[in-house]
């Protein structure tokens, strides 16, 4: 079959699921003809992205998040950005029609981009879509809930929904859960690289790798690093114009996104500290890593995240980076489980595929 994939460009985590996806289903004599990358103004594609692909990226300026001094979510700034926006959205619309029309997809594989949802929601000819993401768990009865939060959650769901409409719904999760076929929902795991696999993790790690989404929590880690000059950090970010790699002191070092530089060092270091994005989340599951997460302020998703991952028994979840509860981690992680567990992906992957090809109608 012939795909085109349609990316949300936040963060690194759909990014990354794009890239596993495309080592798949080529395996499987599949050819991805297009990809899409739907940006925020202040968050381009990043290089590493394009030539892991080995192909040309279509960028769109996509809805997304604005942020209160590049940390929290702000909710004004994110309504009034999507409304302000919305003659170009109508322009991008039909851009992105133009490149389905020039290539002719046989389905559409959508990492949670929204421009793309509302193109499936418009065109009555669109190619069969598969929405992939760990957002649509959100919408499964057995995912955690957080207490107090019930207008975030409904507009969590609402906003999920509104991405997997027309669509069937891959629904990633870090454990088994039940698909849910009235609502057109799989259930698989994490998508994970094949060059994960490759690594050795060591068990003992010299040092504590960092990832922030925003680039704003920086002086958290260097505040704390400051005070704990003896341990090493490496913290990987997206600050723009901040060269490739950079030694704040002879213990911090700070890095522009680099996916292959970074599984290198999660398999070498002792702990993960991040804020509370899936995809590194599962990576460092799979590499046995204990786990510190620190949620973006006043985004529920990442809330979500982290409180799911402190159930599953792989991480602690805090509300600032004070790494001195890196103390408090947990010792024994689930980690062979949750390997069994990954390893059934490609087939839930292609059986999303076939069910949305073969049944189109019933989306």
């Amino acid at each position: 079959m012939k795909m085109m994939f349609c990316v949300l460009g936040e963060g690194r985590g759909h990014m990354t699921q794009a890239l596993a996806v495309k080592q798949m289903v080529e395996a499987k004599g599949h050819e991805v003809v297009a990809v899409a990358v739907g940006v925020s103004v202040d968050r381009p594609v990043p290089p590493y992205f394009e030539a892991a692909l080995r192909m040309r990226v279509t960028q769109l300026e996509t809805l997304g998040f604005r942020y209160k001094n590049h940390r929290s979510v702000s909710a004004g700034a994110t309504l009034a950005g999507v409304l302000g926006n919305l003659p170009k959205y109508r322009r991008l619309l039909r851009q992105l029609a133009g490149l389905i029309r020039a290539t002719q997809p046989d389905v559409i594989l959508n990492f949670f981009e929204p421009l793309t949802a509302f193109y499936a929601l418009t065109h009555r000819r669109c190619p069969p879509v598969v929405a992939i993401a760990h957002q649509f768990m959100f919408l499964h009865p057995d995912y955690v809930r957080l207490p107090g939060l019930w207008k975030q959650r409904l507009g969590l769901e609402f906003y999920s929904r509104l991405l997997g409409a027309r669509a069937t719904k891959l629904a990633l999760s870090l454990y088994p859960a039940p698909d849910r076929p009235d609502q057109h929902l799989l259930v698989g795991p994490p998508i994970l690289r094949r060059q994960l696999f490759s690594l050795t993790a060591k068990p003992r790690g010299e040092f504590v790798l960092v990832y922030l989404l925003n680039h704003g929590y920086a002086e958290q880690i260097v505040e704390w690093s400051a005070r704990n000059p003896g341990t090493r950090l490496h913290c990987f970010y997206d600050k723009p114009g901040a060269p490739p790699e950079w030694q704040h002191s002879p213990s911090l070092t700070f890095h522009q996104l680099d996916g292959e530089k970074f599984l290198r060092l999660m398999a070498d270091c002792r702990h993960v500290v991040s804020t509370a994005g899936f995809e590194s989340v599962a990576e460092a599951a799979w590499l046995g890593k204990p786990m510190f997460l620190v949620p973006v302020e006043n985004h529920i998703e990442q809330q979500l995240n982290a409180q799911d991952a402190e159930h599953f028994g792989i991480a602690l979840a805090g509300d600032r980076f004070d790494l001195d509860r890196l103390a408090d981690l947990p010792e024994a992680l689930p980690t062979e489980k949750f390997r069994a567990w990954t390893a059934s992906a490609p087939d839930r992957l292609l059986a999303a595929i076939q069910q949305a090809v073969k049944h189109p109608s019933n989306q």
